[in-house]
């Protein structure tokens, strides 16, 4: 081997990372979206499929509505006038109508009076069971119901069973909501025909006007009826409470003037002024008792915001509040003693002005001292009085209390029957006036309804409308959207090259892609496409890949190439036979062409299929390298065959051995190109042999269908591979895919193309 390919390297400091992904970009999904343009196409189809199977086979009602208004206007003018009194609908009962329109008890009269039960739209007629079914299989029909939940005795009745189902469906196909005004209620059917639509309409609007205006005549009933019961009750408890007073008024010889004896009523005003005397006493003395606490620090400095709100010393406050004499004081000694804060913080402590007001201030604290004290001495003065007060009082009130002991007890008995007779009097007046408000020839003749039908419903002259268009829309989008996921799933589940974008994103070298092309006709071989379609693009793209091999040769002095691939079949012997072919066409270069694949060798099927010496041969003599290789006539490129009958177990050991490097380096000699095809990387271990002997790698890698994860790990596993990698061949390729992911070079840019 050549002494300048020991220290060979393309790069040097390359760093690869197997587990990188591609980004992914907008560009990329919307070629992926081209290429698989089928998938949206018939989502879209199939969307519009089912949107159109939907309008047609679904059948659409008709609605008619009707408005209920929850009126507020007459109750308040029978209030206002007292005609009646009933309280009026607020915001949360208005609410609550809706869901007394949608009950049993405004449906279930309107399924019944219409009979609706056997109305095939609702319930369909009654079904008669078959006699010819067995008794078995009615029994294991009775079971699985009961397994599944399903309530076999609800459906024993068949009248109950229709009902149900009617009521059932008359709630699916009704709506009751709320108008933008709150107090107006809207009442929706639908139904398959416009009349009977309008009619349930109407119907359910009248049975919930009557329904409410039938609850309030049972609720007055009700409340009369009990009323009536208590009037009894309370009748004979307050005549039999005065017959008790009379008797024994009889019986103790009482003679009441209405308002009680003298002394009675000295006593009790005596009492009342000798309470007031007392709550006056104990004010006093609560304020005398806050002025001894706050003496020592002065009234207003010890009363501070939670004691100005304090109800109970509200008199203490009052007082030192509206006291001009202790205000003035206590305004000039806060604007003295922000004076003095201020003038001592400019010119200091010691300053004779300073010291002035300092001297001013200890006056007026005395002052205010001196008016809190002349306070606290006029509130202990009106205890004093207070107290005096209190103590003659006590004393009148136990003198009288000595002279009317003897006859006080019986006059007691006597205002407790009085007060117990007056008390059910009381009542029973006032059970009396609600009974006539209740029965009174006003409320009974007046049928108050809160709710009245403000437009009653029509049959419609067309269907609900079902949207069709938005129907439509929706399910084409779906499927759009659906099929767009599908095929992006797809993709991105297949993990495959398809641009050479990606390629370079995973791998950060140049990527050029094939198109797959056929031989022409029979007698052009595959492997000399060149030479029949020089104009193509498969030539074109060829063209690039020698490009980079004669930058590497100019750069470095690179002359073999190997040719490999992670797995069979991915092309690499078209590659390598038409790349070899184009340089010996192009310039004329000595180039040879050695098929080291030694396991299938299909170089050799190809180009030398009657080849009988070859690459072992020349392993074991380098010397007879020009007699062993067969040059094709047509392009006249060197061709050095591998001519076995049967795979040998050592051919990792030849093609890594130091003849193969002497073989290599004779050939250097003789030719200015030497292409080496050599065995899948993920198959056998061959390049991991020969690889020290090569300048540098075409990675071969077949368009959509190997892995990107099986090129990536064949790359991390062999790694001189890595570093001395010229570029990668996407083969294969589908011209029609690659048409859509170049469309944005537009369709100008293949002119200088010819098949």
């Amino acid at each position: 081997m050549d002494a300048r390919n020991n220290d060979f390297s393309f790069q040097q400091e390359y760093t690869y990372a197997s587990s990188a992904g591609p980004e992914i970009g907008i560009t990329d999904i919307l070629g992926t979206l081209r290429r698989g343009w089928r998938y949206p196409l018939f989502g879209c189809l199939i969307g519009l499929t089912l949107a159109a199977s939907y309008i047609v086979t679904v059948i659409t009602p008709y609605k008619s509505s009707a408005r209920i208004l929850i009126d507020r206007s007459v109750n308040r003018y029978l209030q206002t006038n007292k005609i009646i009194d009933q309280p009026t609908f607020d915001e949360s009962e208005i609410g609550s109508q809706v869901y007394i329109l949608s009950s049993d008890s405004v449906v279930v009269p309107v399924v019944r009076s219409m009979n609706l039960a056997h109305d095939r739209e609702f319930a369909g007629p009654p079904k008669v069971s078959d006699p010819q079914i067995p008794i078995f299989f009615k029994t294991i029909n009775e079971i699985v119901k009961r397994a599944i939940g399903w309530n076999a005795d609800a459906t024993s009745n068949p009248d109950a069973g229709l009902e149900q189902t009617a009521v059932e469906s008359v709630l699916k196909r009704l709506s009751v909501y709320r108008e933008d005004v709150a107090n107006v209620i809207n009442v929706t059917f639908a139904s398959e025909n416009p009349n009977k639509a309008a009619n349930i309409a109407n119907a359910l609007a009248d049975t919930y006007i009557a329904t409410t205006l039938d609850a309030k005549f049972k609720s007055t009933k009700i409340v009369s009826q009990w009323l009536q019961g208590r009037l009894i009750e309370l009748k004979m408890q307050a005549a039999d409470a005065d017959r008790a007073l009379q008797d024994y008024k009889k019986a103790n010889n009482l003679v009441d003037s209405g308002k009680g004896s003298l002394n009675s009523e000295q006593i009790s005003s005596l009492k009342i002024q000798l309470t007031n005397a007392q709550i006056a006493v104990a004010e006093a003395k609560a304020r005398l008792d806050d002025i001894q606490q706050t003496s020592g620090e002065g009234i207003t400095t010890a009363m501070g915001t939670d004691a100005l709100l304090n109800t109970a010393r509200s008199g203490i406050i009052t007082f030192a509040l509206n006291n001009s004499d202790l205000v003035r004081l206590r305004s000039q000694y806060r604007d003295l003693a922000a004076r003095a804060t201020e003038m001592e913080a400019d010119v200091g402590p010691r300053h004779m002005a300073v010291v002035k007001l300092r001297k001013q201030i200890d006056e007026l604290r005395s002052g205010i001292r001196v008016e809190e004290q002349r306070i606290a001495d006029a509130y202990a003065n009106e205890y004093r009085v207070a107290k005096a007060r209190e103590s003659e009082l006590a004393t009148r009130v136990a003198q009288l209390a000595g002279e009317t002991e003897t006859g006080g007890q019986a006059q007691v008995t006597m205002r407790q029957l009085e007060s117990s007779a007056d008390t059910l009097r009381n009542l029973y007046n006032n059970f009396l006036q609600k009974f006539e408000e209740v029965n009174t020839t006003h409320t009974e003749t007046i049928p108050v309804q809160n709710a009245r039908i403000i437009t009653r419903a029509a049959p419609p002259l067309y269907r609900s409308s079902k949207k069709a268009v938005v129907v439509l829309a929706g399910s084409m989008m779906l499927g759009l959207f659906l099929g767009a996921g599908t095929a992006m799933a797809k993709e991105w589940a297949a993990d495959v090259f398809r641009t050479s974008k990606v390629v370079e994103q995973a791998t950060e070298k140049q990527c050029v892609i094939l198109p797959m092309v056929n031989a022409k006709g029979e007698r052009t071989a595959i492997e000399e496409f060149v030479l029949d379609a020089p104009y193509s693009r498969f030539t074109e793209a060829l063209r690039n890949v020698k490009a980079l091999i004669n930058n590497a040769q100019n750069v470095h002095g690179a002359k073999v190439i190997g040719v490999v691939s992670s797995v069979p079949n991915e092309g690499k012997t078209t590659v390598a036979t038409n790349l070899a072919t184009l340089m010996i066409a192009l310039s004329g270069a000595r180039t040879l062409i050695i098929d080291s694949d030694l396991h299938l060798r299909r170089m050799t099927a190809t180009l030398a299929p009657d080849a009988c010496e070859g690459l072992i041969e020349a392993l074991h003599n380098p010397s007879r390298l020009a007699s062993l290789v067969h040059k094709r006539q047509r392009s006249g490129l060197d061709v050095l065959p591998c001519a076995l009958s049967n795979r040998i177990p050592n051919a990792a050991e030849l093609l890594g051995s130091p003849k193969m490097e002497q073989l290599l380096a004779a050939a250097r000699k003789s030719y200015d190109y030497i292409i080496i095809e050599i065995a899948p990387i993920m198959s056998v271990v061959d390049v991991k042999m020969i690889e020290r002997f090569i300048d540098g790698f075409i990675f071969v890698v077949e368009w959509g269908q190997t892995k990107r994860s099986l090129v990536l790990a064949a790359l991390s596993d062999a790694e001189i591979i890595r570093e001395r990698l010229l570029g990668f061949v996407l083969n294969k390729a589908d011209p029609l895919a690659l048409r859509d992911i170049e469309s944005y070079k537009g369709n100008k840019s293949g002119d200088y193309y010819q098949d």
